[in-house]
């Protein structure tokens, strides 16, 4: 039976020693009979609100029927949450020794944890300021006891802040360089200056005798451009919405991420054109299986109409003076209508990301810290639904969520679906992933990945290289003076796939990376191990009781450096990720 993520941090204290699953006393007797199962269990989340916007507590089960695809479930648990915490999980991991480390999230367990999501590849720069500004007026009269963690969209996600209540330390994160500071252009949303050079000079070419063929060119490949455009922001918003999920996974209940942009290129559980299904049901599932709700804010306030917005494009200059006033009347009336059209789109695709994740989007308001606070309260105060499906199969179909209440005249929020998959029935008919799975996840700064929980003890080496001596590491161009560091790592088993074979023996790889980055981001030195796993079942009873270990020989450069760490389980398909500034290891060898 594997451990509670409660008894966790215990389990992850009392393996730091031994470190060495080897030496751990074996358990007596042989393995116990293991009765293997497929049971599916599904969690909604429900935020119930009556007519004032208000929260809606004390429902008892019997009030709630959940239905999949029409068909009435069984409701195989249920829970209450009020914001009330269960333990203080920051007061645990302070527990850890010197020098241990743990991907185990800080946050408490019983509230839902806030992230706070700031989008520039999706929002242009004058919207950008806007939220920086009301974010900043925010935190300044934040309530007490509310907690944020801050990410940021740009070319990828960045983390920024773990969870915190010190309005110093947020409004730090939101003037650092991790969320650049500034407003960031993004490459892939066209402004208003040059759309409006694109439009004059269409315009000028359907004006010109002769160049129709011309202009209808032009016009094709701009509209190819835009959809060129849309397709990287999409997949790169997908890709920073996986992390997100992967980062958020180990941290108990509900995640509300509050997402400012000014555009959302998605809906999780439409239909997007051509993009692959795998990929959106990927994503959809993870964001589930995280229990994270969306709540799109739009970033541009109260938005006028692109008319009246002289940043935006301005009628063409025409070359006729003859019929100069119906081409700007034509021109006007089309701008008109193509801003309702694109402020409605943008508005359905928030009101249907947030129903299809349980949140709730918030736009056309210059209310922010008010949107804000509807958001940090309805979010905390939720009710968790979990059911066994009665439709087995897994055919990769998506299944629709309904949730009704016997009584009262309440709104309801929570997710719309999932899709059907099972990764591990479908991991064995699949070849083999190009390229290394943990690559993605190793870069400086990215958000660290809670799907594999583990511990690392980290200590310099009681035996330093010699000058000259071979380095431990993969950068064959390191020369100089190094430090050698011994990194132990002990893994929780929970989301470890050890499968035993016939002759009652379990098997696993593991893949363990460590990469030392400089200050500016820059890799040092790096190191990718495969770690081969066969287990007796006397040992497999000491790693369900103690963790898995190894241990990994490291040499940095330089001190002052972010050492990353990395670990996957090639069975479970599932990842764990830290990054510690080294300066923290401040032991000596003895």
């Amino acid at each position: 039976m594997f451990p509670s993520r409660g008894c966790l941090l215990a389990l992850l204290l009392l393996s730091i020693s031994p470190l060495s699953f080897q030496n751990s006393t074996p358990a007596s007797g042989s393995e116990p009979t293991t009765f293997r199962s497929n049971v599916r269990v599904v969690l909604v989340d429900v935020v119930v609100t009556n007519a004032k916007d208000e929260p809606v507590t004390g429902l008892p089960k019997d009030d709630f029927q959940i239905l999949e695809d029409g068909h009435p479930q069984t409701l195989a648990s249920f829970d209450e949450h009020a914001g009330l915490p269960d333990f203080p999980a920051l007061a645990l991991q302070a527990r850890l020794p010197p020098n241990v480390f743990s991907n185990l999230p800080l946050a408490k367990t019983g509230d839902a944890a806030n992230v706070l999501l700031l989008d520039s590849l999706n929002t242009p720069m004058q919207d950008q300021s806007y939220v920086h500004a009301q974010m900043l007026k925010y935190i300044k009269e934040i309530h007490p006891g509310t907690r944020l963690a801050i990410f940021t969209l740009g070319t990828r996600l960045r983390f920024v802040q773990g969870f915190t209540g010190d309005p110093a330390v947020l409004m730090a994160a939101l003037n650092g360089k991790k969320t650049e500071g500034n407003p960031q252009l993004s490459p892939l949303i066209k402004t208003g200056p040059e759309a409006d050079a694109s439009n004059q000079l269409v315009a000028q070419m359907e004006a010109t005798p002769g160049a129709a063929a011309a202009a209808a060119g032009l016009q094709s490949f701009l509209a190819e451009t835009a959809s060129f455009q849309t397709d990287v922001r999409i997949g790169t918003t997908l890709d920073a919405l996986q992390q997100l999920a992967r980062s958020l996974e180990g941290i108990p209940g509900r995640k509300n991420v509050i997402w400012f942009s000014s555009s959302f290129p998605i809906a999780v559980f439409g239909e997007m054109r051509h993009y692959e299904e795998d990929n959106l049901a990927r994503t959809a599932n993870l964001l589930a299986a995280a229990q994270i709700a969306i709540y799109p804010i739009g970033a541009e306030g109260v938005a006028p109409d692109h008319l009246y917005d002289f940043s935006n494009q301005q009628p063409p200059r025409t070359l006729s003076a003859e019929n100069a006033e119906q081409q700007v009347t034509k021109y006007q009336t089309q701008d008109l209508q193509r801003g309702s059209i694109d402020r409605d789109n943008a508005h359905a695709a928030m009101d249907k990301l947030a129903a299809d994740t349980g949140g709730k989007a918030l736009y056309n308001t210059n209310g922010l810290n008010e949107a804000l606070d509807r958001v940090l309260n309805d979010g905390t105060h939720y009710y968790t639904l979990a059911y066994s499906p009665t439709n087995k199969n897994m055919d990769g179909r998506e299944r629709r969520i309904e949730v009704k209440l016997s009584r009262g005249s309440y709104h309801l929020a929570y997710r719309r679906g999932y899709y059907a998959t099972d990764a591990q029935m479908k991991r064995s008919s699949q070849a083999k992933a190009v390229g290394d799975p943990l690559r993605p996840l190793m870069d400086h700064g990215t958000p660290d990945s809670t799907e594999i929980l583990y511990a690392m003890h980290v200590a310099q080496s009681k035996q330093q290289p010699a000058p000259g001596a071979i380095r431990a590491g993969d950068n064959e161009n390191l020369k100089g003076a190094a430090t050698r560091y011994t990194v132990n790592f002990t893994l929780s088993p929970e989301h470890l796939a050890l499968e035993p074979g016939a002759d009652g023996v379990r098997h696993g790889n593991i893949e363990a990376t460590l990469l030392a980055y400089d200050r500016d981001g820059k890799p040092l030195n790096w190191i990718v191990r495969m770690i081969q796993v066969d287990l007796t079942p006397e040992r497999y009873a000491a790693v369900l009781a103690k963790g898995l270990s190894f241990a990994l020989d490291f040499d940095v450069p330089a001190p002052d450096v972010y050492l990353r760490s990395g670990v996957y389980d090639q069975g479970s398909a599932k990842a764990g990720t830290l990054e510690i500034p080294l300066g923290a290891v401040v032991a000596q060898a003895k």
